[in-house]
């Protein structure tokens, strides 16, 4: 009978640990994919010193939909008061293109990537979630 409780008490561990690793997963998927797409923003920018353009236009809109997409799926995991600036800070993008703002704009993208790797470094799969 003792066996059935220590294979329940197992059984009930393995399944957080997956929960966290999962948790992990997609938390850390979807960060760096923002990331990446901030480090491209900045290519584009050293490129051309115009925002007002189709180019940049277009990939502050995609970034706003992955952002949009994965914000969503992130919601079920973590506190979204956590998460979310970096929304808000998607949204200036779209105004300092319209102002043609590129001091703005760039500080705008340092502030998602600070958030980003913020959020990387505490939002992870530890101990201390799977008690």
């Amino acid at each position: 009978m003792k066996f059935f409780h220590y294979f329940n008490f197992i059984l009930i561990i393995l399944l957080l640990v997956f929960i966290c690793v999962a948790e992990d997963s997609v938390v850390s998927n979807s960060l760096s994919e923002i990331q990446t797409r901030c480090y491209q923003l900045e290519e584009m920018i050293e490129r051309r010193d115009d925002l007002k353009n189709t180019e940049m236009t277009l990939a502050v809109d995609n970034l706003e939909y992955v952002w949009t997409r994965d914000e969503k799926n992130m919601c079920f995991l973590v506190n979204h008061k956590n998460i979310q600036e970096i929304g808000q800070e998607i949204a200036k993008l779209k105004l300092y293109i319209a102002s043609n703002d590129i001091d703005a704009f760039k500080v705008s993208i340092e502030e998602i990537k600070f958030y980003c790797h913020s959020y990387l470094h505490f939002m992870g799969a530890n101990w201390h979630n799977v008690l």
